[in-house]
């Protein structure tokens, strides 16, 4: 068994801090910079995805793989919703909206659809794992995937309004949404891959278009670089100041690797459930400064997460509970 490289939790912590402060309305700058978030945590499983080396010798494989990501992304998020429900159900007042009252809006985001929000991730996610093990099979190096780069750009470009409005939502959110974050993916599986020289241009490059794309809006379009604005579906200078981000992150991750904090090694280890409860705390607590709501519903959200696996773990030691479904629980609720 691979040792588990500790540098990676603590940059999907970082990844995972991003994602949860956007979410608190921070002043457009600081909004502005965390855009790398969510690519950041794509390209991570597509760089675990390489350094496995997986590979499927039939179909029975693949089905097997899809099984345990569906498992481990898609079945905590149906428990967490049920919890989140039942608590709106019985005590309405603390929210300002009831959506146990919009039956449509609540099935919306079981099917991980648009829903009361926040759950679109992890169709990504899923749509990600899908995707990602097939496209692999046929972009294997760097010139290929900038090939497939090029043409989903003029997909993007092409594609708009291609369908009745209802239909377009759809090829969006499972079409061009997936097809974009994929491109991190890609680049993640293929990154260890790359010499020093190409990852420096790669990042040169990335950063140089970032830049270019910063002055443009600003002294040639007169109006904010607004970055988060090119993330649905994610292209253009969105795509490239994520790459630029987390080339640079990765370029000091022998530094990383060296760093001792707990905190952020159980954070990066415990993601999908620190932003889970995430979700109920920004429904719950609304503080005057931004930095107290962020400060706020992030410790919230590990102090319930660390407390349901020190729960499930005892639960497991007093109930005796056989190992192949102790892993298959903690699998679920321990992340």
């Amino acid at each position: 068994m691979l040792e588990r490289d500790n540098s990676l939790d603590i940059i999907r912590s970082v990844g995972l801090l991003c994602i949860i402060l956007a979410h608190v309305n921070p002043p457009f700058t600081i909004f502005q910079i965390r855009n790398f978030d969510v690519p950041l945590m794509v390209f991570i499983s597509g760089y675990l995805f390489g350094n496995k080396n997986q590979t499927f010798k039939s179909i029975t494989d693949f089905t097997t793989y899809l099984w345990k990501r569906f498992f481990r992304l898609v079945v905590p998020v149906w428990i967490f919703l049920s919890i989140f429900y039942i608590i709106q159900y019985f005590f309405p007042l603390s929210f300002k909206i009831n959506y146990t009252q919009f039956p449509d809006i609540m099935i919306s985001s079981y099917l991980l659809l648009d829903g009361f929000g926040y759950v679109w991730i992890i169709r990504i996610f899923l749509m990600i794992a899908i995707l990602g093990p097939l496209f692999s099979k046929v972009i294997k190096n760097k010139w290929q995937l900038l090939i497939y780069y090029a043409i989903y750009e003029m997909v993007v470009q092409f594609s708009t309004d291609l369908f009745q409005p209802g239909v377009q939502k759809y090829f969006n959110q499972f079409g061009t949404y997936s097809l974009g974050f994929l491109i991190f993916f890609m680049l993640g599986a293929q990154y260890r891959n790359y010499d020093v020289r190409t990852k420096t241009l790669l990042f040169i490059i990335s950063a140089l278009i970032s830049i270019g794309g910063l002055i443009y809006f600003k002294f040639h379009l007169g109006i904010p670089f607004d970055i988060g604005a090119l993330k649905y579906p994610p292209h253009s200078f969105y795509i490239f100041y994520a790459v630029s981000i987390f080339s640079l992150i990765f370029c000091i991750k022998p530094t990383i690797q060296k760093l001792n904090k707990p905190i952020l090694n159980f954070i990066g280890s415990s993601t999908i459930w620190i932003y889970l409860w995430h979700i109920l705390f920004l429904f719950l607590i609304n503080l005057e400064n931004w930095y107290l709501n962020w400060i706020a519903i992030l410790t919230l959200s590990i102090i319930a997460t660390f407390l349901q696996q020190q729960l499930i773990n005892k639960a497991i030691n007093h109930f005796k509970i056989p190992a192949k479904q102790a892993k298959q629980i903690r699998i679920i609720f321990c992340s």
